[in-house]
């Protein structure tokens, strides 16, 4: 997880409303700053950094809110959606490495399984087709009776599911970036907090 940037200029006896510009501006930035990185899907980790970013911007909004004059309602409902989907992708991001390493240790279980019969079943050598198809239908029920797992259908299943979820969750997050770029987001709420005039 990436560790908030630092807050300078912070004046402990002052008043409530310069800090609070300050300690915003920060987190404002802090958030801006993975968009160079947001636009591509294999950026996990700085996706989930910024997941954190929203947080602790969301978190200052709702603190400070008794600070500022005008209703910060709106920004506040605009970046918990914006963490609320970052929060879906990260599950994801979670899941499907999980659920693809559980795929690879059934699937070595049962190679495993039908190692170890082969071992002991032997060669059949020149034996007849009826022999042959006997032996087949032996070795199926004693890899089945081992323990091979039905397990992988599912697990692929769901892997399926959460893969094209991540995929869905993604897009909706680009399209809420583009839209609150496209809305000037970030001058609307530095200009109700009096940022650029105060403490930029």
């Amino acid at each position: 997880m990436a560790k908030p940037h630092p807050i300078t200029g912070i004046t402990p006896d002052g008043r409530l409303r310069p800090n609070a510009r300050r300690i915003l501006a920060v987190r404002i930035d802090e958030v801006w700053s993975y968009a160079p990185y947001v636009t591509h899907p294999g950026n996990v980790r700085e996706l989930h950094d910024m997941r954190i970013a929203c947080k602790r911007l969301r978190y200052l909004l709702e603190i400070f809110e008794i600070a500022f004059p005008a209703d910060l309602g709106e920004f506040i409902d605009e970046i918990k959606a914006l963490q609320d989907v970052l929060g879906e992708i990260h599950d994801r991001d979670v899941q499907v490495p999980m659920l693809h390493d559980h795929l690879e240790r059934l699937a070595e279980r049962d190679a495993e399984v039908a190692r170890s019969l082969v071992r002991e079943t032997g060669p059949l050598g020149r034996t007849s087709q009826a022999r042959r198809e006997a032996a087949f239908e032996r070795f199926r029920a004693q890899l089945d009776a081992a323990g091979s797992t039905s397990e992988r259908p599912g697990i692929a299943a769901l892997l399926a599911r959460r893969t094209q979820e991540r995929d869905a969750q993604y897009a909706r997050f680009l399209i809420t970036w583009r839209r609150l770029n496209s809305e000037r987001f970030r001058r609307r709420l530095e200009h109700t907090l009096g940022i650029r005039a105060t403490a930029r």
